[in-house]
């Protein structure tokens, strides 16, 4: 869990249900993403110009890329071998070689906020916040070029592929639903009501259902990916930021900026418990 105020990682332990370690990063850690083997964890520092890896055998940073001012959100290609990060202050995604932990090429992209990378590995949409042209980029993986950028009326919050690649899912700002998109076509395909200020998106592998943290209600809202529709609510801490969700679809921890601590929902019954961590929780993975 990056502690945004703090300028640290709290690493929990989910079987006992408590922090454990505190690894100090870069300022303001911002976007997180693990490895599917979980031995690397790597952290954006939003108050920085650069990436933190974390070594999650020794709970530490053993390395620190340099990547420009304000590296924000961040994305791992499913075979790991690239890390996309979007360095909003110099209008660019880098592409990190996670063999050598160095950055391999860039490309420009203006204000870029959240990454996400499809399934297959070969496309990316990036969620632009450029003020008076927002939209939303779809970057070819092979090329590394920018293939067209959707047009957005509002500022783009978060987006997240579902697990099966079908739909793409964004929130932007003062929208009160989730935006489904057809990657196929690039069009907007439905709208999934939510309460006021949707954030974070997700239909992860697993799962019955597709996640929405809500942050007005504070509450992770639970939706049918088939129907579009809620069907559920649930109660979490203040002004949730951010999901993970374990790898067998039934668990997801939410950070809570307002009340630094992150709820841990089980989602077959809704029932909640509370971890404390540290200061303005944003980001979180799950190992």
């Amino acid at each position: 869990v990056g502690n945004f105020k703090d300028n640290t990682v709290s690493v929990i332990d989910t079987d006992a249900g408590k922090v454990v370690a505190t690894v100090p990063v870069a300022a303001g850690p911002h976007g997180m993403a693990i490895t599917r083997d979980g031995r690397r964890v790597y952290v954006s520092g939003d108050g920085s110009s650069s990436v933190d890896v974390i070594d999650t055998a020794a709970d530490k940073v053993v390395k620190t890329i340099n990547v420009g001012k304000a590296p924000n959100g961040v994305a791992l290609t499913p075979d790991n071998q690239l890390l996309l990060v979007a360095v909003y202050d110099e209008n660019r995604i880098a592409f990190i070689d996670t063999s050598t932990q160095t950055v391999a090429a860039t490309l420009a992209v203006p204000k870029p906020h959240t990454v996400a990378i499809s399934p297959d590995g070969k496309l990316a949409y990036v969620t632009v916040q450029e003020p008076g042209h927002f939209g939303l980029a779809l970057i070819d993986l092979v090329t590394r070029s920018v293939l067209r950028t959707l047009a957005l009326e509002k500022t783009p919050r978060d987006g997240e592929f579902g697990y099966d690649g079908k739909r793409f899912y964004f929130t932007q700002a003062g929208m009160s639903s989730v935006q489904a998109l057809d990657p196929a076509s690039g069009k907007i395909v439905a709208q999934i009501p939510t309460g006021v200020s949707p954030h974070f998106v997700s239909y992860p592998r697993g799962a019955a259902f597709g996640i929405v943290v809500v942050q007005g209600p504070g509450e992770l809202s639970l939706f049918d990916p088939a129907t579009n529709r809620l069907v559920r609510n649930v109660s979490v801490g203040k002004q949730p930021h951010w999901a993970a969700t374990s790898g067998d679809g039934k668990t997801t921890y939410v950070t809570n900026e307002g009340s630094n601590d992150v709820t841990v929902v089980d989602l077959a019954n809704g029932r909640t418990t509370t971890i404390a961590v540290g200061n303005a929780p944003r980001k979180v993975v799950v190992q």
